[in-house]
């Protein structure tokens, strides 16, 4: 199983430092390909207060050239925003400098406001979405193409074209689990949902693999939220007051939470009910390391992933040298449980 890092690129409240967070997750990569990590990834939004990352790619790009080794990625990548071959052109460039180490995951894009500020309607995002995968696997091939789409129209080829590039598709829903495995792409989950709801997606995913032939190209990533420490007390205490914020703008704004299987959300109306000894239990990876490796054992049970995606830092923090602390500890009392022959 490969482990990779989720950079969320924020500056609280209004972004005035944001250049040294996006300095600092370079470093950050780094630290993470020296300590055993296999990818790093970043996320988008728009019209952010604290400058959440707009643009993933010229990021991508200063990752690419500092590491050797690992992943460079998106989860996700807003896709129905653009115009499919400048995403294809724009991806091909950071591969290109990776030495086709790119791992371009896609989505659909979840709040209204982002699709305005682009210009869009919401209720187009999954024809448009559709449409850009299409393209992009069209112009990836670098052979001339010639696509008449209802929402996107394009005519000719693209080069350099990616030496390695590998194309992931989010979703949380039947039927965006059911889209990546008809393209035969992994699947990148989110990390709010929990264990029960993410083995009910992932038996979609694979079954849709079976019914399209797509098995043996699909395959899971679970995106989680993590922390190391010297025991559970203290994530409590110094981690959790940092990421409870995070996902109760998350639970208000992505209607999409399967609440039979999420007992822990139960009565939640507030950030302040969500409770940390509850609201852990498959969602997080965090305590000592002989905690966070249970944690990862029962969740690999449960949905037989083949990536794991941690974040674990948040717009509130902790800091950037507790980060690469972090970073280091996990990659030497974790990461080697799942690097050894079992």
């Amino acid at each position: 199983m490969k482990f990779g890092i989720l950079f969320r690129i924020q500056d609280p409240p209004h972004a005035e430092h944001i250049g040294r967070r996006m300095r600092e997750s370079i470093q950050a990569a780094q630290v993470a390909e020296e300590a055993g990590f296999d990818g790093v990834f970043l996320p988008e939004h728009h019209m952010m207060d604290d400058g959440y990352l707009p643009n993933p790619f010229p990021l991508l790009g200063a990752m690419a050239a500092v590491t050797e080794r690992i992943h460079i990625g998106t989860t996700v990548h807003l896709l129905p925003f653009y115009n499919p071959v400048q995403t294809a052109e724009a991806a091909a460039v950071v591969d290109r400098i990776s030495s086709g180490r790119l791992r371009l995951g896609v989505g659909l894009g979840n709040f209204a406001p982002e699709f305005e500020l682009m210009g869009l309607d919401k209720k187009d995002q999954a024809g448009r979405f559709s449409e850009a995968i299409e393209l992009i696997k069209l112009a990836w091939t670098g052979e001339a193409f010639d696509f008449q789409g209802r929402f996107f129209t394009a005519k000719g080829r693209i080069t350099p074209v990616p030496a390695g590039a590998k194309l992931w598709i989010g979703a949380m829903s039947d039927v965006g689990v059911r889209r990546a495995a008809q393209h035969g792409c992994p699947w990148p989950t989110d990390p709010l949902h929990n264990i029960a709801v993410l083995k009910h997606w992932a038996a979609v995913y694979r079954e849709a693999g079976r019914e399209f032939g797509t098995s043996e190209d699909c395959s899971v990533v679970l995106l989680r939220d993590g922390w190391i420490a010297d025991s559970l007390e203290q994530v409590e205490k110094e981690w959790w007051p940092l990421v409870r914020a995070d996902h109760w703008m998350y639970f208000q704004k992505v209607p999409r939470f399967i609440t039979g299987l999420e007992p822990s959300l139960a009565n939640v109306t507030g950030e302040h009910d969500f409770k940390f000894e509850r609201h852990r239990i498959d969602r997080f990876v965090v305590g000592p390391a002989d905690e966070c490796i249970r944690s990862i054992r029962k969740m690999k049970a449960e949905l037989d992933m083949d990536y794991l995606v941690l974040t674990f830092r948040f717009a509130l923090g902790p800091d950037h040298e507790r980060h690469l602390e972090c970073i280091r500890r996990f990659g030497a009392e974790v990461i080697p449980a799942f690097h050894q022959v079992c």
